[in-house]
């Protein structure tokens, strides 16, 4: 298991009348960390950002032991990011870029006032660890804008029918993250009108929310602003950190499902294994000893 901690944290919070409830992300750090990881540039970044922050909003209102896993899939500049988080702010997560030439074929098919995902669709699957058998809760929404925050916000009046608002932001100098955070708020009931419009005017003055993480990504600061005309209390501090949950264990597991004609296969031509996490980027090698041994174990099962 591969862990790596920073700085970076989420804060919860509620008003004193109960009746909404934020939870305000910085995570400068923890993005920083995994863009070094995976090796990205650029927008890459900012589209990993953005989808682990998003991931870890969902995961701050889940019950303890339970797995968020956000799939997110597009026609635009990202193919796909996938990003498992917990209650407890550990997070993992990858992104796979699109070719250039079929982006650019996508927006001169009238995408182009679409954000950089694109159109496609954004699922959260949500499952309670260790529980063989339990019935995971899904739920899918189309990207209607393309721009992750807003396309969130419509997941959770669609799936989870909470009116809400998710603010998101990744500031790069080149392909170092200079700020990331982000903020989700919601309605709850008992809710006024009078106190949502309120929330939704506080909201709309953030004008440049990547301006406003650039100059102080605080997670208190940004509740301070959306919540300035309601009274709240901060009830959860969290430290998030990356954290992968790949093995050797894991690997020799894969190894065994590939199968005794195929590992031989490899034996004969790469006389080593290379198996590589996609959610952390780390190669596991087995080898060629390793790989005999293998394969003389499964055909000594297999005939036991």
């Amino acid at each position: 298991m591969m862990m790596e901690a920073s700085s970076d944290r989420w804060m919860k919070c509620i008003s004193t009348q109960g009746n909404i409830r934020g939870v305000a992300i910085q995570a400068t750090e923890l993005i920083q960390l995994m863009a070094e990881r995976h090796q990205l540039k650029g927008q890459m970044i900012q589209g990993l950002g953005e989808a682990v922050i998003g991931s870890l909003l969902v995961a701050s209102y889940c019950k303890a032991g339970q797995r968020v896993n956000l799939n997110i899939q597009g026609s635009g500049l990202f193919k796909q990011a996938l990003v498992d988080a917990h209650p407890d702010g550990t997070v993992r997560g990858y992104i796979l870029e699109r070719d250039e030439s079929q982006v650019a074929k996508n927006f001169q098919d009238g995408e182009a006032e679409l954000g950089p995902w694109g159109e496609g669709y954004l699922s959260v699957l949500r499952t309670k660890d260790g529980e063989e058998g339990a019935k995971p809760y899904i739920g899918t929404v189309p990207l209607l804008t393309g721009y992750l925050a807003k396309d969130l916000s419509f997941y959770w009046v669609q799936s989870e029918q909470i009116p809400s608002a998710v603010g998101l932001a990744v500031n790069l100098d080149g392909n170092r993250v200079t700020s990331a955070g982000g903020f989700l708020v919601q309605a709850l009931p008992g809710a006024s009108a009078a106190e949502v419009r309120a929330l939704e005017h506080h909201i709309s003055e953030i004008q440049s929310l990547a301006r406003n993480i650039a100059e102080n990504s605080s997670p208190i600061h940004l509740l301070s602003q959306v919540f300035q005309s309601t009274a709240f209390v901060v009830v959860e501090e969290k430290a998030l950190r990356f954290q992968c949950n790949c093995s050797w264990e894991r690997v020799k597991r894969a190894l065994v499902l590939v199968g005794v004609p195929e590992l031989e296969i490899i034996l004969e031509e790469d006389k080593t294994a290379i198996v590589k996490c996609d959610f952390c980027s780390t190669d596991y090698k087995m080898g060629e000893d390793d790989l005999r041994a293998l394969i003389q174990q499964l055909k000594a099962a297999s005939s036991a």
